[in-house]
């Protein structure tokens, strides 16, 4: 019986055994390369980078206008306060659940060597960008409008670990996913709270 590739693998950081493995009598099969798993990866930075770059400009446009004090300029001003609070990129956020529940169904369609590694690398990401301590989310919340220093340093971070699932999604795609990291890129605990300080 042929086994669909299993998308999990797709997003680990480190690569697998490239041998079939048992497991309480279930077998698991090694990862294999899936291109609709690279494009969500892909589309998922996409999104992430594209919101940050923007609301680090309007950072950049609120701290210009706030030297001004002409009506056309405050009037600006109140505009991009608007645009670059939580409450106006809430739909952002709601995107990301989706698209990483989406991933996260994906990779768990089938079991395989990988599974546990890609649990780690996809809570990670998730905690970094949506989780309940020191999140892009909750500091956006907590914040109402995130400055430009703590928008690139959850940009590092959230590059970094999306970037070392798009290296291995490479390395599966090449077939040499018998090489590379660990899925430890990125944990949440010590980056993401230093966003906040």
């Amino acid at each position: 019986m042929n086994m669909k590739p299993n998308a999990r693998a797709r997003i680990l950081l480190g690569a697998a055994p490239l041998m079939i493995l048992s497991l309480g009598g279930c077998f698991l099969t090694p990862p294999d390369y899936d291109d609709q798993t690279d494009k969500m990866i892909t589309q998922l930075q996409t999104d992430v980078d594209t919101e940050i770059v923007t609301l680090i400009s309007l950072d950049h446009k609120i701290g210009s206008l706030a030297q001004k004090s002409d009506e056309a300029s405050q009037k600006a001003l109140a505009d991009a306060k608007t645009k670059a609070a939580f409450d106006a990129n809430g739909t952002f956020y709601d995107k990301v659940d989706v698209d990483l529940i989406g991933l996260q169904t994906r990779v768990d369609a089938e079991p395989n060597a990988a599974t546990q590694h890609l649990d780690v690398a996809l809570k990670d990401l998730r905690s970094n960008l949506l989780g309940t301590d020191a999140s892009m989310r909750l500091l956006h919340q907590a914040d109402g409008i995130l400055t430009e220093d703590k928008l690139g340093t959850v940009q590092k971070l959230v590059d970094a670990q999306i970037g070392a699932l798009l290296t291995y999604e490479l390395q599966l795609k090449n077939g040499s996913s018998s090489s590379g990291g660990s899925t430890g890129t990125g944990s949440t605990g010590g980056s993401g709270k230093t966003a906040s300080n």
